[in-house]
């Protein structure tokens, strides 16, 4: 089971978390909750997804990740990740995903590579 919610919105970046396991069959009702959530320009904006409470990922879900992210970077966007739960980094790591998404330690240290111009940032 899993959770996506809008935890905040204002100025140009929306918070959102995303919490339980993120699997194959889960993905594309997450998909539509996120469009849903966000709306036709979501890919434009800027979002802050906290990953505090994501207890696990298998490898669709990270395919999903890194799709997401291209979609965002080519709209103009920025999807960035933070307060990623341990057992998530170390799969994020493992695979080297922290090299091409943006992962933040925490919300500030999101909300900083969100707002920096967009060569800042991989």
């Amino acid at each position: 089971m899993f959770q996506l919610a809008i935890l905040s919105s204002q100025d140009d970046v929306v918070r959102m978390q995303l919490s339980g396991q993120v699997v194959q069959a889960i993905l594309p009702e997450l998909s539509r909750q996120m469009e849903t959530l966000l709306g036709p320009e979501a890919h434009r904006g800027k979002v802050l997804l906290d990953m505090a409470q994501t207890t696990f990922i298998d490898s669709s879900a990270l395919g999903w990740l890194l799709g997401c992210s291209k979609r965002f970077r080519e709209s103009t966007g920025r999807l960035v990740l933070h307060s990623v739960a341990p057992v998530v980094l170390d799969v994020l790591r493992v695979m080297r995903l922290d090299r091409v998404l943006q992962i933040a330690e925490d919300e500030r240290a999101a909300l900083a590579l969100a707002q920096a111009p967009q060569g800042d940032a991989p």
